[in-house]
């Protein structure tokens, strides 16, 4: 018998009355006090019992106490077009408290480094995202000071050092110099703590806008409450275009109401609302209430030096009452030190399951930053009382799940699918079943499976294959099964025998459809009238995903299904031109597009953010068969390196994130040792812009995770990793014992270095493998894989062909 130390969140019941929101006839319920704590348990733990009412206890796996939170720089990806959160939140929080600052108009980044304005602390961010025009950050607070009120971004923005601002995990804070006011954030999953420091001011103010957004404002309501409470709601598009080409009737796409309920820590002083008119602002001194879009309120104070005002934001998708009690539940009467103790306490259980020994103090932060960054989605929208809004159907409604959590923002799938959800599987296994569940949710719901799942009513329609199918595929092959098998089932089956496209864009049918255009299930690939701008991509992602069902088709003994989804995988080949050597567009009828140039990077080439010698590589399901295709391993191995020479790869972005792992598929794995190793080195980095693009939901930084532990899994849903050289002498996994008997897992590279960069030879629990490969099964059973490492490539793996797991 053995014992963990364990960080656990327990939910505790208690009655109260239900009350139906105004705006939304929305049931409401009671609150669940959230407590963090760090215990000894014995392992084995108690499991969730569904048939009782009282919601289970929620374990946390929290294998060490080591402070890991002191290697992370959340700073790093918030310059240029990493695009990360700064601020401060605990791990999937649907409240992130951050900075946003002048980052200009059309901006999906909330926070940019080399901006020099902070706008204000808005309490909902995407993590990472790409884009322009579309966004969170929502109800933002700002401390100021001044005879003169200023309700405006413009107006109101503050300048600010770097050198006079920090951030770590659970905790953001900064000088806003302008006011001489030091701004200190942190927060739990649904609420947000503010402490602002201020001067000698007889107009310190602390200023809420609830007209800022990176969407756009189109409703709203604030209520001063007495001379302590104010509180209201912002009513949002989160992406306005795709709102006016989409919305029908009584639907919305992209609505989202976000509500909210703060308490300050001392009586106003004085108070008022505004409304931000196209002329100027109307200002209503000691007026309580006000509607409509670009609206705000403030509090004034007359402060002493270094006098702190506390403000607690209680948010929520579900009422007013609902962020109260989300506020009640989850601050309640604790200090912003505790609030900010426990965030980090339990940023550090997840932190400690992953434990690295080896590599440079750089590496070291670039590992923890990107570990750190890796579980902030998708977030947890489960608010006190197991309650949460969705809005599939494009109304919304609210659902009661008291005994599981409801997680969204998982933006996009066409990122995560490849990277975060592979590596949860390890990490975070307690995810999983939760995740399939929400994302089973969304399609009974709205009656499909989403491509990107976010917070607001309708589909958001964006990035194109169906990716939510592997993603519970590769659940459901390593095991993870907790959930309706019908509804997952007839979910994606559904996704890959039928399509809806309300709108009729020719030529772009990939951004606008859900499902699978029916001219890929008839013709057996998607052409340029279909999409002009990604037909390749998309019948090559419809493929794979089509290989993913034809996995749980064959795990449920559905034969049938199975052969028909295995032929259907093979429509890549269609694509494939032997005279060009490359994966190419086609007219309808089938001729082949020309002028063909695969190094074309115009929007109108065929491909999804690359080119044809990115997306070429696309076969993931069936690697042999391209290898074959293009002339077998010799000529695999010269146009791969043809690919790297010539600068195509793309480590920025999702489509070529598994082309260095092919070499180990065609015996030439310490070319991929090499890339992978120099790509680590120099694409990442303990710097602001450290990251080479979008962070993507923290796809990039899982990219980064698995290839710097040495296992990467090229094709989710077959359950196998690709073995490349890690970065670290050792590398320990600590396995969950609610899930896994293996207790740990450990990568040991023997005589590791900068140079010694090439995998000699290789023995798992002792014995000598040769493939380039290693199963989930035989990671999370527990044991170690020895690399004994050195300065020249081997012939370690090489010769594997087919023998590299797929």
């Amino acid at each position: 018998m053995r014992t963990d130390l364990l960080s656990w969140i327990r939910f505790g019941g208690r009655d109260s009355d239900r009350r139906r929101d105004r705006r939304r006839g929305l049931c409401l319920g009671c609150g669940w006090s959230l407590v963090l704590t760090i215990m000894l348990v014995t392992s084995p733990a108690t499991g969730c019992d569904e048939s009782v009412d009282e919601p289970p206890e929620r374990i946390v796996f929290c294998p060490g106490d080591e402070d890991l939170a002191a290697f992370v720089d959340p700073m790093i990806g918030t310059r240029g077009s990493g695009n990360v959160v700064p601020g401060a939140l605990v791990p999937h929080g649907m409240v992130k408290l951050s900075p946003d600052t002048n980052a200009g108009e059309n901006s999906v980044d909330a926070y940019e480094h080399s901006n020099d304005k902070i706008e204000g602390f808005s309490h909902t961010h995407l993590q990472g995202p790409g884009g322009a025009s579309n966004g969170y950050s929502h109800i933002l607070f700002i401390p100021t000071t001044g005879a003169t009120l200023l309700t405006t971004e413009e107006g109101y923005a503050s300048t600010f050092s770097h050198d006079e601002e920090e951030a770590s995990p659970g905790y953001y804070s900064v000088r806003l110099l302008d006011y001489d006011v030091v701004a200190e954030l942190t927060a739990t999953g649904h609420a947000g703590y503010h402490r602002y420091t201020f001067p000698q001011s007889d107009t310190a103010r602390v200023l809420i806008d609830l007209g800022h957004s990176r969407g756009e404002s189109w409703d709203g309501e604030v209520k001063i409450e007495g001379d302590r409470i104010i509180s209201g709601f912002g009513e949002y598009n989160v992406h306005p275009v795709l709102g006016l080409i989409m919305d029908e009737d009584e639907k919305t796409t992209g609505q989202s109401v976000v509500y909210f309920y703060a308490r300050f820590s001392r009586p106003f002083d004085s108070f008022g609302t505004f409304k931000n008119r196209s002329t100027d602002p109307l200002l209503q001194p000691d007026v309580r209430t006000v509607s409509g879009a670009r609206i705000g309120a403030w509090a004034g104070y007359a402060t002493t030096a270094r006098e702190q005002i506390e403000v607690q934001v209680g948010i929520s998708f579900v009422s007013v009452d609902q962020a109260q009690r989300n506020l009640a539940s989850e601050i309640g009467e604790r200090s912003f030190d505790t609030v900010h103790t426990e965030a980090r306490a339990h940023w550090n259980c997840l932190l400690n399951r992953i434990h690295i020994e080896g590599g440079s103090a750089e590496e070291k932060t670039v590992f923890y930053t990107a570990l750190y960054h890796s579980y902030f989605a998708p977030a947890d929208y489960t608010e006190a009382d197991g309650y949460f809004f969705s809005g599939a159907d494009g109304v919304g409604e609210t659902f009661h799940w008291p005994q599981r959590r409801f997680y969204t923002d998982d933006w996009c799938a066409w990122d995560t699918f490849r990277t975060s959800r592979p590596l949860a599987t390890l990490i975070e296994p307690e995810l999983i079943d939760d995740v399939v569940r929400s994302y089973l949710h969304l399609y009974r719901q709205g009656g499909w499976l989403p491509k990107c799942t976010w917070h607001a009513t309708g589909y958001s329609r964006v990035m194109i294959g169906n990716h939510a199918v592997p993603m519970i595929a590769d659940a459901y092959v390593k095991g993870f099964r907790d959930y309706d098998l019908n509804d997952a089932w007839a979910a994606i089956h559904k996704s890959a025998v039928e399509e809806t496209l309300e709108v009729a864009y020719p030529t772009l049918c990939g951004y606008l459809n859900l499902g699978t255009p029916p001219e890929y299930i008839e013709n057996g690939f998607v052409s340029q009238d279909c999409d002009l701008t990604q037909s390749v991509s998309m019948t090559l992602e419809y493929a794979y995903n089509d290989w993913c069902i034809a996995q749980v088709a064959q795990g449920m003994g559905k034969e049938a299904d199975y052969q028909t989804f295995m032929t259907r995988a093979g429509y890549w080949a269609n694509h494939w031109n032997p005279d060009t050597g490359f994966m190419q567009p086609r007219e309808e009828d089938g001729t082949w597009i020309e002028p063909f140039d695969p190094a074309d990077n115009s929007d109108g080439n065929g491909y999804c953010e690359a080119n044809a010698w990115i997306y070429t590589w696309f076969v993931p399901h069936d690697i042999d068969g391209l290898i074959a295709s293009v002339g077998g391993d010799a000529s695999f191995i010269a146009k791969l390196d043809q690919f790297f020479t010539d600068g195509h790869f793309d480590s920025s972005n999702e489509p070529s994130f598994h082309v260095p792992f092919l070499y180990n598929y065609a015996g030439a794995p310490h070319r991929a040792q090499e890339v992978v190793r120099q790509t680590l080195a120099t694409d990442f980095t303990a710097e602001p812009g450290g990251l080479p693009g979008n962070d993507d939901a923290g796809a990039t930084s899982a990219w980064y995770l698995l290839a710097a532990m040495g296992i990467f899994p090229v094709t989710p849903a077959d359950t196998t990793y690709q073995i490349v050289s890690p970065v670290f002498n050792r590398v320990t996994i600590a396995l969950d014992p609610l899930w896994y008997d293996g207790g740990t897992f450990v990568i040991d590279a023997t005589g590791n270095s900068t140079d010694n960069r090439y995998i000699q030879s290789a023995t798992l629990n002792g014995a000598a493998i040769h493939r380039t490969w290693i199963t989930h099964d035989e990671i999370v059973a527990g044991g170690t894989l020895t690399l004994t490492m050195g300065a020249q490539p081997s012939t370690w793996g090489s010769g594997s062909g087919s023998d590299s797991g797929n």
